[in-house]
């Protein structure tokens, strides 16, 4: 029945009350969706554009916003020395793209220069003999602004293994994705690099980006001469033209290669992915096992102590997990179950709120069924399974889900119970990555929450009526 009555549904006052309930639901899913939005915006953008935290990217639709973002690939931040008539307040590329209307103007400015095909051809040409002439220039004299997610696969690709790696370079790294070029980057042409081996790496890593941009027909590298005043001219016409040319596949290629890295880094590297999917499938079915059991032994066969075995079971929801994570860590140290799958599951296989839940179920059955049954000489196990379970099915849904959610999101307690890198599950390194190796790079650790949010909502759109029905029934009962 609803809460207003048909009759009732013309009144000012029934319309006054259902407007504010739609404005109340409205304003809810806005709260819900808007912050998504801006997650996924976060996975497209780059350190140019990440600190808008807007639920849209603007390059999509902004052609100004995209040559922009374009330079910003090139300069760590804004290179006064190329454009030296920009607004002085421009000392990071935050700032440039906060400041839309400038840089819109900017844009507008330095594209201007090339509308006709006579002035595209020449700076074209011009622009190709610059690049050719940079694989001719010492690299110590190169600046490169070098894109991280390249570093991985470069490196893995000349040593093949990390072992070999940190043979050469005597410095213990756990993967790939550890490198980083940071100090090698920065440091002058005139000053010997402290670890020789990783900075010849690095000067081979400046001269394959001019390599692949002569192979691929571009028209400016990511290296770059480190005098930008000199070749100032130079600079700002192989930007210009090479954002003509190949503007928009080079913004695809760069939104889309936060989800390549991360997809390599949770995906392809060890057994994230086949630990999570064993252990959420361990974890539903030991929840579909162990509580419906438990439940149904307790509604059905009146024992004396049920209260007390309820009273109990709840009792272990009024502890926050932080409590019981130690003595359940000193458990399973001493059953020696530590970086075991089992010690995964275990702890997790029997829910008191479930257990409570279905034994409300299982009690709200008519008593009929279990004596037709019996009857019929039905033994217990096929009462259960046969007549019980199929008219439970809602709820089970709903259980299914919380195992599925708890073995699926939960980081801290893998992370403290399994140590060996081969057992942790996509949560455990999305806590790695987020916290760690991709700590300067927050629009890849949004590519990552995205990715890891999809199997969630994919479940719940498919199996979206069974487990409404089973929030739905247990209000009515």
């Amino acid at each position: 029945m609803g809460v207003i009555l048909d009759s009732e549904r013309k009144s000012r006052t029934a319309r006054a009350f259902l407007a504010l309930v739609y404005s109340v639901l409205v304003l809810g899913a806005v709260t819900m969706v808007y912050p998504f939005a801006v997650m996924i915006a976060g996975s497209f953008s780059s350190s140019y554009d990440y600190e808008r935290h807007t639920p849209i990217v603007i390059g999509l639709f902004d052609r100004n916003d995209r040559f922009v973002r374009s330079i910003s690939t090139h300069f760590d931040t804004f290179p006064h020395d190329v454009y030296p008539d920009a607004p002085k307040t421009w000392t990071t590329w935050a700032q440039v793209a906060k400041d839309r209307a400038a840089a819109d103007a900017f844009a507008k400015r330095e594209l201007s220069q090339y509308e006709d095909d006579i002035a595209r051809a020449t700076a074209r040409a011009r622009a190709d003999e610059f690049l050719r002439t940079l694989v001719s220039m010492d690299a110590r004299a190169l600046y490169c602004r070098y894109d991280a997610r390249d570093v991985p696969g470069f490196v893995e690709d000349k040593y093949g293994s990390i072992d070999s790696l940190n043979a050469e370079w005597k410095v213990p790294h756990k993967s790939f994705f550890d490198i980083s070029f940071r100090v090698e980057s920065r440091l002058p042409p005139n000053r010997a690099p402290d670890d020789p081996a990783k900075f010849s790496v690095f000067e081979e890593l400046k001269r394959s980006y001019v390599e692949k941009a002569i192979a691929e027909g571009d028209h400016v590298s990511r290296t770059l001469p480190r005098d930008f005043a000199a070749y100032a001219a130079d600079i700002r016409n192989a930007l210009a033209i090479q954002f003509i040319d190949h503007g928009t596949r080079d913004f695809i290629r760069d939104a889309c290669a936060n989800y390549a890295t991360v997809g390599e880094y949770l995906f392809v590297r060890g057994r994230a992915f086949v630990n999570t999917i064993l252990l959420v499938i361990l974890s539903i079915l030991a929840s579909l096992t162990v509580n419906p059991l438990a439940a149904y032994a307790l509604s059905r066969f009146r024992l004396k102590s049920t209260e007390k075995i309820l009273l109990f079971l709840l009792a272990t929801m009024a502890f926050p997990a932080a409590v019981t994570a130690i003595p359940g860590f000193l458990l399973l140290r001493d059953l020696g179950l530590l970086n075991t799958f089992a010690a995964l599951v275990l702890p997790t296989v029997a829910s008191g709120m479930s257990i409570f839940i279905l034994k409300g179920f299982f009690d709200a059955l008519p008593r009929e069924l279990y004596e037709a049954a019996a009857i019929d000489g039905a033994s217990e196990w096929t009462v259960f399974r046969r007549i019980t379970l199929p008219m439970t099915t809602p709820i089970l849904a709903v259980n299914a889900l919380n195992a599925f959610i708890h073995a699926y999101a939960s980081w801290e307690w893998a992370f403290l119970v399994c140590h060996k890198e081969s057992h942790w599950t996509l949560a455990v390194w999305m806590y790695q990555m987020s916290s760690q190796t991709f700590i300067g790079q927050p629009w890849c650790v949004m590519a990552g929450f995205v990715l890891v949010s999809i199997p969630t909502a994919a479940v719940f759109l498919l199996c979206q009526k069974v487990i409404l029905r089973g929030i739905v029934l247990p209000s009515m009962k």
